[in-house]
């Protein structure tokens, strides 16, 4: 089963494939910021810190919303709305949230 390991608290979980990130978070009753959960606000963002290749592909309307905040699209951030685990490991800092807001960078 597929595992994520939540940062900056060091909390390590496995989840079924094809979970969303966001999903995961919440139900590990962690604290992550998201707003429409639907690939619309930008607002859960989280960092890849490992395992990027273990998360879903990322799809033309989640880059085109990291773009408008001017936000990586290389797959070190992705929207947890967005971004499930798919296979092995990975590790997301939810902390990362804290450093940009997303109503400021769309255009």
């Amino acid at each position: 089963m597929p595992e994520l390991t939540f940062l900056p608290e060091a909390i390590t979980a496995s989840w079924p494939e094809n979970t969303k990130l966001l999903v995961a978070a919440r139900r590990a009753k962690l604290p992550i910021r998201f707003g429409c959960a639907a690939c619309q606000c930008g607002t859960c963002g989280v960092k890849v810190v490992s395992g990027a290749e273990n998360l879903s592909e990322m799809k033309d309307n989640e880059r085109a919303l990291l773009e408008a905040m001017h936000l990586s699209t290389d797959g070190s951030v992705r929207l947890s709305c967005q971004a499930r685990i798919m296979d092995g490991k990975a590790s997301i800092d939810l902390s990362f949230q804290a450093t940009y807001d997303p109503e400021k960078g769309l255009d």
